[in-house]
């Protein structure tokens, strides 16, 4: 597909943050009284998370062992493995797509050190969970994510027991901080100390009514659009969101970038410097490819930190985002943990390959304002899986 982007314009209505919806679905699937959530979203991995609960709770007389499939949603996947236990003694989780050739084996690891008995081949789906959890004490190697940890905290909410729950390395700390800021809306207690925490299972959990915050992980293609060439304007984001890819503000403002908040609305203006900047995505790697945008459109070299967390996401990120590098012409070095990008403003035309991974078909898009040709993207439709709506916006923003 042919993408030309000459500026961005216009005013954007943020769209449902997924992370957000997700894990108001998954408690109001576990809460004693009815939950009605408003402005949830319609991209694919939202309605995955929906069908799956459905399912379970279609199914939850059987006493047989009950087949819930996740489509591609990662966290619909780290998280269900956990919460299904509260619903069946025997159950098993499948996919598809790039979630099939995934590894899990931080999560399979998490559900044996809880009692549970895991049948699964390489780590990959499917993985078929059975038996009764004997521990309620336990210590967690987080390193590798926060989404089963948030996974367990909703099971164990609900599960009998005096739970003691140790939490080492934790990456992608803002996103367990959202499932906790979430568990406390449907009235979970804790006590924390240091990363461990201790609480009583089978808590009471209700919310009447819950509202989705709109996403900052979708509308981060928008902005850097708007910061490298142009101007827009976003409501229905939250000033004060956990979500970690709020954070992108620090590294537009860097790159020379005006942006300020006016009656809850976002306003974002081009930067005249285009300043390199110096980025840590260690807790927020989906952000990584629109930053690699950035950096090219920066003069001179921004470090972007974190790099060790991208290979295990929808496609590998960093080596696709390397070949886009190489393809525009800019140059790049890496080192142990970080990657130094010597932008120059422009970049050459080239057809870039978006392995069906939404954040690279994003990142894609606004790295057309870079080039008067723009640039071809192999692969489009990933973007159904959180931002059904992106091309529409994309086109209304960059024709205004």
């Amino acid at each position: 597909m042919q993408v030309n982007a000459p500026y961005y314009f216009g005013h954007l209505l943020a769209p449902p943050s997924k992370s957000h919806g997700q894990r108001l679905l998954l408690l109001a699937a576990l809460s004693d009284d009815p939950c009605q959530i408003e402005q949830l979203g319609d991209d694919n991995d939202t309605r995955a998370m929906a069908a799956a609960i459905s399912c379970i709770q279609n199914h939850k007389k059987t006493k047989e062992t009950i087949c819930i499939s996740v489509g591609e949603s990662g966290f619909a996947l780290r998280t269900l493995t956990f919460v299904a236990a509260a619903f069946f003694d025997s159950y098993e989780l499948t996919g598809k797509g790039t979630l099939r050739n995934r590894q899990h084996l931080a999560t399979i690891h998490l559900l044996e050190q809880l009692g549970l008995s895991v049948i699964q081949k390489d780590g990959v789906l499917p993985i078929t969970v059975h038996g009764a959890i004997l521990h309620t004490e336990i210590e967690i190697d987080a390193s590798e994510g926060s989404q089963f940890v948030s996974g367990l905290f909703m099971l164990a909410a609900k599960h009998p027991g005096n739970w003691k729950i140790k939490i080492k390395e934790l990456n992608s700390r803002p996103y367990f901080e959202m499932t906790i800021a979430a568990l406390q809306q449907f009235g979970f207690q804790f006590e924390c100390n240091d990363d461990t925490y201790t609480f009583k299972g089978n808590q009471k959990l209700s919310c009447a009514h819950a509202r989705v915050e709109g996403d900052w992980s979708s509308v981060a293609a928008h902005l850097v659009g708007a910061a490298i060439r142009g101007e827009i304007s976003v409501s229905g984001l939250n000033p004060n969101s956990l979500q970690p890819d709020k954070s992108l503000l620090d590294a537009i403002g860097q790159f020379g970038a005006k942006y300020e908040w006016a009656d809850g609305i976002l306003l974002i203006s081009e930067s005249k410097v285009k300043t390199p900047f110096d980025f840590d995505c260690t807790q927020q790697p989906d952000l990584f490819p629109v930053l690699v945008v950035l950096a090219c459109a920066a003069t001179g070299t921004s470090t972007i930190h974190g790099i060790h967390r991208l290979q295990n996401k929808e496609s590998d990120r960093l080596s696709a985002m390397c070949a886009a590098l190489q393809s525009w012409g800019v140059a790049y070095q890496m080192e142990e943990q970080k990657i130094a990008i010597i932008g120059k403003g422009t970049i050459e035309y080239a057809q870039i390959e978006t392995f069906h991974d939404h954040r690279i078909v994003m990142a894609g898009c606004v790295a057309s304002l870079l080039n008067d040709k723009g640039q071809e993207l192999t692969e489009v439709n990933a973007v159904q899986k959180s931002y059904p709506d992106f091309f529409k916006d994309f086109k209304r923003l960059t024709s205004a």
